[in-house]
């Protein structure tokens, strides 16, 4: 549409005037204004197209990227083609000077140049704090240059109309969420041995497995003052119940690494206050699994690492929730077997403390579901080079709770497969105890290998459905998502599986 048609330029002459405006200028400018609207609406929470799809808004944000991206490239090559028909004919100074058009279209062109290089991924990343104060701030100003320079022209009005009633409309919908219907909620804040800062809310709201909210402290204490000012997005990493059959509130529970910027002041405060309440405004929760998606798979891969953790946690919990009600169903003439789906989990971190802390996470929650950990297997990874484990042969029994697996460790010094190294500790202690209904943790040193472990995942689950969730960094994402893309190839031209499902998260913003 930009390059397409032609002449770019009128073909004027001495004794043909065609007009002072450009084709491909005038046609970009107009392009670019009609994408307005769709870059304020995307790049908003509680929008209508999330509503209308079903796509969550953080599924949006690359089309709020990217329509950014375009719209910047049609603002400059609405720009350029005006400055190279007026420096022919000499008119640039005094077109500059007595119309308001091109002064404001520079104003306009400014800020939006900003937007644009500072979203860049990896600047975005390296200065998230300074860019999310400035965003908005930023914005209003290229917003406000932005319609001084259209200046009412033909349709243009219709455009800042649309987009700005669908932005209000957005935003209201946030805040009446957020103040009248979620309300005030007091966090409470622990630092926990493994160096992540544990924030716990009580609250009546309910969510589903994976989803986030952005938590707006409120507190006048020093240090945070300044982020009341913006909401901050966190992955909750706990399962919601009925509040009203089980008569108690649910709790929210954040699982969070400290880095710089609120996180790091959150975690200061945590260790001179150990559980110290701060007052706090809760916006959402947005995103998350369907709980279909899980109800409705025979097999769930569960993989994770770093930050994700938490996020494989409340997936876990569900589908621990979920096998122990269809075990239970009296409804259901199905061997408890059958009804009970496999559940396999892969985390991967580079501290041997965030392990044991995950390890540990794992085993309360199969304690306080008591659903015993039959057709359950989780593999603990660390990645890191500090990590010192017994011998490669060499497996040392943790004390055996009741209803909680026993916890092997092994190491071995080069990658590990998860698939044969935890095997091979699962059938000793199946051997060794058939009657114990438990399963095995495996503490292993390595990274592991993904790739096979979808590919095993989806060749094992002949006829059945398997479902793979993974929330970790970009390089875990794509191993995982590749892999994935590959089976649901292979299945589609006939090959072995049955059904292949995959949810991602990352958790960058």
């Amino acid at each position: 549409m930009t390059l397409g048609p032609k002449p770019y330029y009128w073909p004027n002459s001495d004794t043909v005037s065609y007009g002072g405006s450009p084709p491909i200028a005038t046609r970009t400018g107009w392009m670019a204004v009609a994408l307005l609207p769709f870059v304020l609406v995307l790049g908003t929470k509680a929008n209508l197209i999330s509503a209308l799809t079903g796509v969550p808004h953080e599924k949006l944000q690359v089309f709020h990227h990217w329509t950014s991206y375009a719209m910047f490239v049609l603002a400059l090559i609405h720009t350029f083609p005006f400055i190279v028909y007026n420096i022919q004919q000499g008119e640039m100074v005094s077109e500059w000077n007595s119309s308001v058009v091109y002064w404001t279209g520079v104003a306009a062109l400014i800020p939006q140049a900003y937007l644009t290089f500072m979203s860049l991924p990896w600047i975005r990343n390296r200065y998230y704090e300074f860019f999310k104060a400035t965003h908005f701030l930023i914005a209003l100003l290229f917003i406000l240059f932005f319609f001084f320079h259209c200046d009412f022209r033909l349709t243009s009005w219709d455009y800042f109309i649309a987009g700005g009633s669908l932005y209000v409309f957005s935003l209201l919908t946030s805040l009446i969420r957020t103040h009248l219907i979620n309300g005030r909620h007091t966090a409470t804040l622990s630092l926990l041995p493994c160096g992540l800062l544990q924030i716990k809310i009580p609250t009546i709201i309910n969510w589903t497995p994976g989803q986030h909210v952005f938590i707006r402290f409120s507190s006048p204490r020093t240090g945070i003052a300044l982020h009341s000012l913006t909401s901050h997005p966190f992955t909750i990493c706990s399962t919601s119940h009925d509040v009203q059959a089980a008569n108690k509130a649910n709790e929210m529970i954040f699982y969070v690494k400290p880095k710089r910027g609120i996180t790091g002041r959150l975690a200061n405060i945590a260790s001179k206050s150990p559980g110290s309440g701060h007052g706090v405004l809760v916006e959402g929760p947005y995103g998350g699994i369907e709980p279909s998606n899980i109800a409705r798979s025979e097999s769930a891969v569960i993989i994770s690492g770093g930050s994700g953790g938490g996020f494989s946690l409340a997936v876990f919990e569900a589908a621990l929730q979920m096998n122990k009600t269809n075990c239970c169903d009296p409804n259901q003439n199905i061997d408890a077997a059958e009804k009970r789906k496999t559940i396999r989990v892969v985390f991967a971190t580079q501290s041997e403390d965030v392990a044991r802390w995950y390890r540990e996470q794992i085993e309360s929650l199969l304690a306080l579901h008591g659903v015993g950990t039959e057709g359950i297997d989780v593999s603990i990874h660390v990645t890191g080079s500090s990590y010192s484990s017994p011998n490669t042969n060499h497996h040392l029994d943790i004390e055996r709770k009741e209803q909680q697996p026993a916890v092997k460790e092994a190491r071995t010094e080069e990658s590990i497969d998860p698939l044969s190294s935890s095997s091979e500790a699962l059938s000793e202690t199946h051997n060794a105890d058939e009657n114990a209904n438990t399963s095995a943790s495996v503490f292993a040193k390595g990274r592991p290998d993904l790739p096979r472990l979808v590919a095993s995942s989806a060749e094992s689950g002949a006829g059945k459905r398997v479902a793979v969730f993974v929330c970790g960094p970009a390089s875990m994402l794509n191993d995982v998502r590749n892999a994935a893309a590959r089976e649901q190839e292979r299945i589609l031209r006939g090959g072995s599986g049955g059904e292949l499902y995959l949810h991602s998260e990352s958790f960058s913003w």
